[in-house]
């Protein structure tokens, strides 16, 4: 199993539009946490973590379809701008290194997990 770093950013949102997102994301296996020796890590705003065997390409394609659907919801703001995303993958090879706060959000965390 690979870990999978991908950031969503949504362009022109509305309110609420990264709460649904961050549920969708949530619902197609991705999270805004990370497990380092068993303590749990909070994400920058917009990344989520993706732990899987499926290729870049396919995680890619995964978190397109879960944007774009929450576009789809309402494709014009409140400002009558035209909402977009913008998508970076990036695939782990090997250890990771970082520095981030610990979270308090179980919320952010794989089913099951505990903080």
């Amino acid at each position: 199993m690979e870990n999978f770093t991908t950031r969503v950013e949504l362009l022109n949102p509305d309110e609420g539009d990264y709460d649904l997102l961050h549920h969708e994301m949530h619902e197609a296996l991705f999270y805004r946490a990370i497990n380092h020796l068993g303590t749990w890590h909070d994400l920058p705003a917009d990344e989520y973590d993706c732990l899987s065997d499926l290729t870049t390409t396919f995680i890619y394609n995964l978190a397109y379809t879960t944007a774009q659907a929450v576009i789809d919801i309402k494709p014009v703001n409140d400002q009558h701008q035209l909402k977009d995303f913008w998508i970076i993958v990036t695939k782990a090879d090997g250890d990771r290194v970082y520095k981030l706060p610990k979270t308090t959000e179980i919320s952010k965390l794989p089913p099951g997990e505990i903080l």
